[in-house]
């Protein structure tokens, strides 16, 4: 049995865009209506104001590079700029990279991976920026950066989850942040997939090169790397009774992942994505999890290492990124924009 905790606007407003709400979905149809039309005049003045030059974008000393999306939730954004931030380092240059306030998670993540790294948190983006380039960046990533139009960046990424298919309405009656077109404003967009298929992954495909050329169109594959316990060691898939505890933007993908990956129906204990574990959730967790192989992401695993013992069996799902196509595009784009060191 899969248990949503804490059932935020956001966890009703999702369950709405899947179509499961049945006959509320048709009435919130309408109600959101208005909202949505209301949200996109906002949205395109927004973008013609600096289109137009009323409103000026910040120019940092140093490149920037933007990786984000035009929908809500997970596509792959924390795995990618990670990617980048790695190829930037081979590159022989020292990348920065800027996560908002609510990627305090990823923004972790991103410490243990690359631990001598220069990594920023912030409420304004272009703000970090300057704070990364000022730490000694000669490159700044911006996580989760398309829509932030305040900074000037050298190069655009928006990824684009294949696992999401209604892309046609935006917020607040489907996943779209703003217009789909606009990911004609990106220097290359990515299609990830975690358990899509390559065929679906290439409808998705099709959709982007209506407003994207060609050369300017990739895609990924999300997909499993290894088990790991909380500390990080390799370890052998779970095998028995298995509880899913995690707090992410999509976790309908990960159970199912997890589900292909041991050939066992999971349980679940399904938090809000960023959800902050209080000190209730953790004494339910701890009795909750009892004769149970506990599965949790990588950014899961980060928070629950701060409780160390909480846990019993604690198995880590860890995906890799894999390049289907536009690696070697992709690598040429960080060629051309990195400072020589």
């Amino acid at each position: 049995m899969i248990v949503r905790r804490g059932n935020s606007v956001t966890a009703v407003l999702r369950q709405y865009w899947r179509g499961t709400l049945k006959g509320w979905g048709a009435a919130l149809d309408l109600a959101l209506l208005p909202v949505e039309v209301l949200y996109l005049s906002f949205v395109n003045l927004r973008l013609f104001l600096y289109r137009k030059g009323f409103l000026v974008a910040y120019r940092l000393k140093v490149p920037v590079i933007s990786v984000g999306n035009v929908t809500m939730g997970g596509t792959g954004k924390t795995p990618f700029s990670r990617w980048v931030f790695e190829q930037m380092m081979e590159m022989g240059v020292s990348p920065g990279l800027v996560s908002g306030i609510w990627g305090k998670d990823e923004h972790l993540l991103h410490e243990t991976w690359n631990p001598e790294g220069v990594f920023v948190i912030t409420r304004v983006k272009s703000k970090g920026a300057k704070l990364a380039a000022s730490r000694g960046a000669n490159v700044v990533i911006v996580d989760d950066g398309f829509q932030h139009l305040q900074l000037m960046r050298d190069v655009d990424v928006v990824i684009i989850s294949a696992e999401q298919d209604d892309q046609s309405r935006c917020l607040p009656r489907g996943l779209l942040r703003e217009p789909f077109d606009g990911i004609s404003r990106a220097d290359m967009v990515l299609v990830s997939r975690k358990t899509a298929s390559k065929s679906v992954a290439e409808r998705v495909l099709r959709k982007v090169a209506d407003f994207v050329p060609e050369e300017k169109i990739g895609q990924i594959h999300l997909r499993f790397s290894c088990w790991t316990d909380i500390e990080g060691n390799s370890i052998e898939a779970p095998m028995g009774r298995q509880l899913v505890i995690t707090s992410i933007a999509e976790p309908e993908l990960f159970v199912e992942i997890v589900e292909l990956k041991t050939g066992e129906i999971s349980e679940g204990e399904i938090y809000r994505d960023h959800h902050k574990f209080t000190q209730s959730d953790l004494d339910y967790l701890r009795i909750r999890s009892k004769g149970y192989n506990v599965v949790m992401t990588e950014k899961d695993a980060i928070k629950f290492k701060a409780f160390p013992g909480l846990l019993d069996n604690v198995y880590v799902l860890c995906l890799e990124l894999e390049w289907e196509r536009g690696e070697h595009k992709m690598i040429e784009i960080l060629r051309r924009i990195k400072e020589p060191v």
